[in-house]
């Protein structure tokens, strides 16, 4: 491969890929807390999403994915790629623009995660690839996880009022 495809390889790579930083956000007066990871999208629609964990007394410990893509008529498929595992969300809810992740599939054991389990495997991970399909496209980011720990650590400590 000469200079110019390695070039062009790195610049299709940056401009369709995205990447995370995960940043924690605690909020006493309400009594919730956060960690929030945004990834960006560049195709010919620009997309985001965000990966949100939070913890408060209404929904106890919440995984979701939020973005201008979710709309409550219809279908949706998320996929997360973390080491060797191939994971989909299996059970979920659209509300407020937010895909809530309520259960989630191994592909290859079938085995079943709830949202805590789903952490433990997101820690141990160094990066993920998340593919989410909607009726009518399909998007794919990749997403840093290194920070994750401490964030997510952050959010199962936190404790409620």
């Amino acid at each position: 491969m000469n200079l110019k495809h390695k070039i062009a390889l790195v610049l299709v790579v940056l401009g369709t890929k995205g990447f995370s930083q995960w940043e924690y956000r605690a909020d006493q007066e309400n009594n919730t807390a956060e960690v929030v990871g945004t990834i960006q999208f560049n195709y010919e629609i620009q997309d985001s999403v965000t990966l949100h964990l939070s913890k408060s007394r209404k929904w106890g410990l919440d995984l979701s994915i939020k973005g201008n893509l979710f709309k409550k008529a219809q279908k949706y498929y998320a996929l997360f790629e973390i080491s060797d595992q191939k994971i989909k969300v299996k059970e979920f809810m659209i509300l407020n623009q937010r895909l809530r992740i309520l259960q989630l599939e191994d592909l290859v054991s079938n085995e079943k995660y709830e949202v805590e389990d789903f952490l433990k495997i997101l820690k141990r991970g160094k990066d993920c690839t998340l593919t989410l399909r909607s009726e009518d496209r399909v998007i794919q980011g990749y997403n840093s996880l290194s920070g994750i720990t401490l964030a997510i650590n952050s959010i199962l400590n936190f404790r409620l009022r």
